[in-house]
């Protein structure tokens, strides 16, 4: 079993956290589909500019966002600031189905990882929550799947503030595509989707535990359809 020690800035001091080796998978008959780009909403840095995007570009065995800095989230979103609005983190894969037909959305073993906090504000009325959660969408012109997962929430009612971390790794289910046509391009976005009415949510990581980047490469693929997918997709 392969494990890679990242050092995240976390906290008060430098703190070690173990990077998820794949899992082993069946991977025969999968087309894999290529890392393509990211994208950045409403998530800053320390120095208020909005979060740079990741660049494609595998280091300390991570693809995605990650803090370097002690104490520092790599990118936050905070409401006082910016607004009462969603904000993402959003890396994205791009290919093309193979053929006509069902098929199945292929993780390669990898699963995501997310780092973090979120904190809810309170005031003399009202309601506040703060949340985050990872966002998978598969979509092409003919057929789609999407899958979410809660990270984190915190929620308060009255004169107070609440907080709640979020760590670790998320597994990605299959997910079924019915009624694909041959030829027509397949996005996959994975994000990390943060919203709040009153609070701030703050992100030290994001992103996949890879080696390098032929492996960014293979962190999906389709593979023709099977009922076990079926199961695990969104009516």
């Amino acid at each position: 079993m392969r494990w890679v020690l990242l050092v995240l800035a976390i906290g008060c001091g430098p703190k070690t956290v173990r990077i998820r080796p794949p899992t082993a998978r069946d991977l025969s008959n999968v087309v894999f589909i290529p890392y393509s780009s990211s994208a950045v909403e409403s998530f800053f840095d320390k120095d208020g500019r909005v979060c740079a995007r990741f660049d494609g570009q595998v280091r300390d065995y991570f693809a995605g966002w990650q803090s370097h800095e002690q104490g520092e989230p790599a990118c936050d979103h905070d409401t006082f600031d910016d607004g009462l609005h969603a904000a993402t983190l959003e890396l994205r894969w791009h290919g093309a189905i193979p053929a006509d037909g069902a098929w199945e959305l292929i993780g390669g073993g990898f699963a995501v990882g997310a780092w973090g906090r979120v904190q809810a504000r309170g005031s003399y009325y009202g309601d506040f929550v703060a949340r985050a959660r990872v966002v998978l969408e598969a979509t092409s012109p003919h057929c789609r799947a999407e899958w979410s997962a809660d990270l984190a929430k915190a929620a308060v009612t009255g004169v107070y503030a609440r907080a709640r971390d979020f760590t670790g790794w998320t597994e990605i289910p299959d997910l079924r595509l019915d009624g694909c046509k041959a030829g027509e391009p397949l996005d996959v976005r994975v994000r990390l989707l943060a919203d709040s009415n009153r609070g701030r949510i703050e992100v030290d990581a994001f992103g996949f535990s890879t080696l390098n980047n032929d492996e960014l490469n293979r962190i999906f693929g389709v593979r023709r359809g099977t009922a076990s997918a079926a199961a695990a997709s969104p009516r």
